[in-house]
């Protein structure tokens, strides 16, 4: 046996008989086992062990860049929405109020009346006969506990609400497996716009003016533009831009000047901010 063999067969006893106390221990002991690992596996249960410390607002997609449904929504109306934006299920919404989820629409449930169609092309559409119960989950709950009540319930999708109850966003199983394992690109991603999105761009026709969306961190628009944003109360820009302005009924158009820098709401759906132009106002003193 050689002396490499020998030295490693050593190194991995006394690693093995090594039993961590904390949680912080464990965590150590797997950084040192990449010595013996494959380092995908390693990341992988790190990926498990911060399970508990993140919160389900941490993975969730927020509520303006939710894909949903409406209750009022004809047959058309949803197909479009499904070749547009290509998912297997969509949270529907009370199109009378906007904070109510009716249930969570597969598409595969469509097959049905689409093949009814076929033979009668006016049955009607009853989105409530073909939606699944929502899972409820709060935006604070751990990663772990949404695990595993989406095993419990044999969902894929479940909504997420804050502290009073209203809708803020949507999580999936797939949100909960790209902590453990890192992206996941389907065969209806766009990989080279999944791993270049660009939230910050340059405005084409006006110099030294930047279109930002709206669900932009703060803390990439400081590193991207060199703005001193503070992100202490909200993360994103839209939410900054929402603190800023308070209670305003209509949004678009809208205009705030934070530390020297104009920002001016140009699209919104509802309440919802979607896109903001930021300009550095000239500095007067």
């Amino acid at each position: 046996m050689s002396d490499d063999s020998s030295s490693w067969r050593r190194g991995l006893k006394r690693w093995l008989s090594t039993a961590p106390e904390t949680r912080d221990d464990l965590l150590n002991l797997i950084q040192e086992s990449r010595r013996f690992l494959d380092s995908d596996m390693v990341d992988m249960l790190e990926g498990v062990l911060d399970l508990p410390a993140t919160q389900v607002r941490e993975i969730m997609t927020p509520r303006p860049q939710v894909k949903a449904i409406g209750s009022d929504d004809d047959l058309s109306d949803i197909l479009k929405l499904v070749l547009d934006s290509e998912h297997s299920r969509y949270p529907v919404f009370d199109t009378h109020d906007d904070d109510t989820v009716l249930g969570i629409l597969l598409v595969k449930d469509l097959i049905g009346i689409l093949h009814q169609r076929l033979d009668t092309p006016d049955i009607p559409l009853s989105l409530d006969k073909l939606v699944r119960k929502p899972l409820y989950i709060a935006e604070t709950a751990r990663a772990d506990t949404l695990l595993r009540s989406l095993q419990k319930a044999q969902v894929h999708m479940a909504i997420v609400v804050d502290e009073f109850g209203s809708v803020v966003g949507v999580v999936t199983m797939e949100d909960l497996l790209e902590e453990i394992v890192g992206d996941i690109v389907d065969e209806h991603d766009d990989i080279d716009e999944d791993s270049t999105i660009n939230n910050i761009i340059p405005h084409a026709e006006k110099n030294n003016v930047w279109l930002v969306q709206a669900s932009t961190p703060i803390y990439d628009c400081n590193n991207e533009l060199g703005t001193t944003f503070d992100d202490t109360d909200v993360d994103t820009m839209g939410g900054l831009v929402m603190q800023a302005l308070g209670a305003v009924s209509h949004l678009e158009g809208e205009m705030v000047i934070i530390n020297d820098w104009q920002i001016t709401v140009i699209d919104v759906e509802g309440r919802f901010i979607h896109l903001l132009e930021l300009s550095q106002v000239a500095n007067e003193s």
